[in-house]
């Protein structure tokens, strides 16, 4: 279960970030209460992806396993953080 939670650690992140946002459009619709806890959740989500990502950079390579693992992480994690700065711009611009 470990190795399932460091492979897919990013998207776990780009998820949560995905329906806090998706909350928090459907509550506060389009009030400045949004923007605010939009840009909280943003920098949180930003924040935890690079806890994982400095994780998984200093990650143990002792097979050819364990770097493909580490790669498959890293790569997952870069997804994330675009996605998650996607996701957020339109709500922070309008």
């Amino acid at each position: 279960m470990r190795g399932w939670s460091f492979l897919l650690g990013g998207l776990i992140v780009w998820a949560v970030h995905f329906f806090a946002l998706y909350a928090i459009g459907s509550i506060f619709l389009t009030t400045p209460i949004a923007r605010g806890l939009t840009l909280v959740a943003t920098i949180v989500c930003l924040g935890w992806g690079a806890w994982l990502l400095r994780r998984a950079w200093r990650a143990a390579r002792l097979t050819p396993l364990d770097e493909w693992m580490r790669t498959v992480a890293l790569c997952g994690l870069g997804i994330a953080g675009v996605a998650i700065v996607w996701q957020a711009l339109p709500a922070l611009l309008a």
